[in-house]
This record gives structure tokens, sequence and C-alpha cells, in this order.
């Protein structure tokens, strides 16, 4: 049932780009978007709690996503698109993109999830070159060779690992199953099996945009569509920072959990830090955003190199909640592109006076950590387990830098909510379809108010329970 689940997104979309209407291949992926994340739900006892926290949330960003997708399609320029920037392949991209995330996040052994961590390479490079242009291309280019960089060292890592295991004896079927291997982690104390793990973290950390690896990042989220750029940073950065997960429950059982949670705090450290700098001096709102992921990124590496349940909630929490935040973002600079025809911040302008403007000033606020954002709890928590665990120079760090990152987005929504935009908005020349953008749109932004109140709900026990067994290596 489960690979059926996995299988569904991209053949139903297949399905879908079959009839000649808009209105019908828009609303066939709506019924099928909405059947997925219903039978991703369903699913979830059949799944282990971190596989089931992440698949739904894939799910539903997802379903939104396509929603507003179909809604506010992004039209390449020039008459003579490629076959691959369409709107039936692009439709069917964003379903091989989903059934690929939710193969990672669904497997038991680290080749199921590199695997699926390299699907969703293949489909998302497509994705970020859609809207064509010389600098679309480069940025798909470089996105490509990076990531596809990132998840070849991760495969010699599982490949040295599995050689680890199988010189500790154990069996072929199990060499690659993170759980068999954390049982025997007593026997992986051997260089080549510190080596592989810290591989691993090395590719995977590359997916994430942690520094140095980061290099793809900026450019792809910001000449990707909004809704492409949604995608990558809302779910692929969460789904890659799933795979270090996996990979540190391993690690957690052998003598090599020193250094690996020495170069994710490093890492870390280094991604919030240059992060919130280089968001000092972007003009361009999207690439603005992207540097605030390869931010908050290191906020989660610096949570989960702290391999304590307080650490993993953090790290779990701030993963979730910047997934819809971020998402909510990207998409609504989609409808202010759309209306005001530019993203540079110093030609936005308005944004009080327009819902989508709305959301994007919520967003942007929520991003910066903006008490009583869900950002800002996580943020604050973790600032209290630096102090408590006597990282003393790492709070001081990232409080620096946190409040850069706040001082940068603060400053675009100041300038950007007072004035009148340069052009004329879309409520002139109403768009078809536009509705369902709007619907979308306000869905991720319940999502991301629902997600501040979490801590303070008995449901935020499970999460804590299910940090616990993380940090215990379970």
């Amino acid at each position: 049932m489960i690979l059926a689940l996995t299988l569904f997104p991209v053949l139903s979309f297949a399905v879908a780009s079959i009839p000649w209407q808009r209105s019908l291949r828009l609303a066939a992926r709506t019924l099928f978007s909405i059947a997925i994340t219903i039978a991703t739900f369903a699913l979830v006892p059949q799944l282990d709690a971190l596989s089931a926290i992440f698949a739904c949330t894939v799910s539903l960003l997802m379903t939104l996503v396509v929603l507003f997708a179909g809604g506010l399609f992004p039209v390449p320029s020039g008459e003579n698109r490629p076959a691959w920037s369409r709107p039936p392949a692009f439709f069917l991209l964003v379903g091989a993109f989903w059934s690929s995330m939710l193969f990672a996040v669904t497997a038991t052994t680290f080749v199921g999830l590199w695997a699926g961590i390299t699907a969703t390479t293949l489909a998302t490079t497509f994705l970020v070159a859609h809207l064509g242009g010389r600098t679309a291309l480069e940025a798909a280019w470089k996105y490509l060779m990076l990531c596809s960089f990132g998840i070849a060292v991760a495969l010699i890592g599982a490949f040295m690992l599995a050689r680890a295991a199988g010189d500790a004896g154990m069996l072929t079927g199990d060499r690659f199953s993170w759980s068999v291997l954390a049982l025997h982690g007593a026997q992986l104390n051997t260089p080549l099996a510190r080596t592989g793990l810290l591989l691993m973290l090395v590719g995977f950390a590359t997916k994430a945009g942690l520094v140095p690896m980061h290099a793809w990042l900026p450019d792809a989220h910001a000449k990707a569509p909004a809704p492409v750029s949604a995608m990558l940073s809302g779910l692929l950065v969460s789904c890659a920072f799933y795979a270090i997960v996996r990979v540190e429950g391993v690690t957690l059982h052998t003598n090599a959990a020193p250094l690996f949670e020495h170069v994710l705090r490093d890492g870390g450290a280094l991604s919030l830090l240059l992060g919130a700098a280089l968001m000092l001096a972007q003009r361009d709102i999207k690439r603005l955003l992207s540097y605030s992921t390869i931010e908050h990124a290191g906020i989660v590496a610096i949570a989960l190199s702290l391999a304590t349940p307080f650490g993993y909630f953090i790290a779990l929490y701030h993963l979730i909640d910047h997934a819809f935040v971020k998402s909510l973002a990207f998409l609504s600079v989609g409808v202010v592109q759309n209306e005001q025809g530019t993203t540079s911040m110093g030609h936005i302008r308005g944004l009080r006076h327009r819902p989508a403007g709305l959301a994007l000033l919520f967003a942007a606020i929520g991003l910066g950590g903006l008490p009583p954002g869900g950002l800002f709890l996580s943020e604050l928590l973790l600032m209290l387990a630096l102090v408590s665990g006597a990282h003393y120079w790492l709070a001081v760090l990232a409080a620096i830098a946190l409040l850069v990152g706040f001082a940068a987005l603060l400053r675009f929504a100041i300038e950007s909510a007072a004035g009148t935009p340069a052009v004329p908005a879309v409520s002139s020349s109403p768009k078809p379809l536009f509705g369902y953008t709007s619907v979308a749109l306000w869905c991720v932004g319940a999502g991301a108010l629902a997600l501040a109140i979490f801590p303070f709900l008995p449901q935020a026990a499970r999460l804590l329970e299910l940090s616990r067994t993380l940090a215990s290596g379970g």
C-alpha cells in the first residue's frame, strides 16, 4: 500500500493531463491531490512517527501548491516553448516530485531514501528551468550539478557504511536498514563507518542548502516559478533534513557521534550567519527569501547537533512551521509579481492594500521570528537550549544572526507596505480560475497560524515523545 501511495501522484497527474480543457485538467488534479492527501493520512498507522509527520506535511502542502499553480499558472516567455515547459508536462513533473518525496520519507533503508532524494533532483531540474531564459537555465544547471555531486557523495557514504556493516558480519539485506544498523552500532566503530556516515551528512546537507554547499539554492529559488520555489524551500529542504535525521539515528550508536554533531553544528552556525548577513544585501524579494531559507536551515542544523530530546523537538517543529510559512511567502510573491510585474524590492509597494500583499507581509514578519509566530517560539526554545547546554558562544552568534535576519525582513515589510503599486492591480483584469489561488493562499496561511499554537496543545506531547525516541537513537 505504501508503494502504491508513492506512485499515486505521478500516475494520477499523468491521467489528469489527458483532458483537453484546462478547467477539466484543474478539476482532475485537484480531486487527485485531495485523494492523495486522504490516502496519506489513512496510511499513517503503517508508518513510523517520523515518516508519518513528513509524509502528511508533504501531501498537505503539495495539494495546496497544486491548487495555487492551477489558478495562477506560471507561463514561460516566448511562443515556441519546449514540451517540458508546457502546462501538462509542468504538472506531470510536479507529480513526479511529489512521488519522489513520498518515496524518500516512507523508505526504510538508505537505498530507498537515496533513490527518493535523487528522483527529486531529476524532477525539479526542469521545474527550476520552466520559465526559460538564460538565467533560469543557468540556475537549473547549477542546481543539477551541485545536487548531483551531493547525492553522489551520499551514495558513496552509504556503500562505505554498508561495507563496514558487512565486515561486522551483518546480513546483506540488513546493511542499508537504519533500524538494524542502529541495533549493531557498537560494531560500526571503525574508520570506514565513520567516514561513510560523515559523507552521507555532507551529501544530504548539500540538498538541505547548508553552507558551504548552498550555492545552488539562491539561484534556483529565485529563478523558478513561485509554486516551484515554495516546493523547494518548504518541502525539498525539509526532506533533506529528514535524511540527515535518519543518518544521525545510526551515528548516535557509534563513536562517530561527537564528530558528526560538531560538523553539523559548525555547518549550521555558518549557514545561520551567512544567510542572515546576505539577506541584508538583497534587492529581490525571492533572493531575500532564498537566503532566509539558508538561515533557517542553519537553525535546524544547530538544533539537531544538540542530539537531545529538546533539540529534536525544536528541529522538527521548526521544519514543519518553516515549510508552511515559507510556502506562504513564495506563493504570495507569485501573486504580487502577477499584480505588480516585478520581484524587485525597490518597486514593490502598497502590499497592505491587497490580500496577497498582506499574506506576504505576514509571512515576512513570521520568518523574521516576530512573536507570537511559531518560528519565534522555536527560535526562543533554541536559545534556551543553547544556554542550558553551555553553548554560550553559539547562543551569542545565533542571537546576532537572528537579529540581522529580522532586520532585513522588517526593512522589506516597512518599505513595501506603504505607497502605491507602479502598475494597476490584477482585479482590473481578472484572470481565469484566480479564486483557486486565493483559496490555496488562505489555507497555507491558516496552517501557519495553527502551527503557532501547536506547542500549547496536548498533541505537542506526541512530538516530544518522538523527540525522546530520536535522541536515544531509536
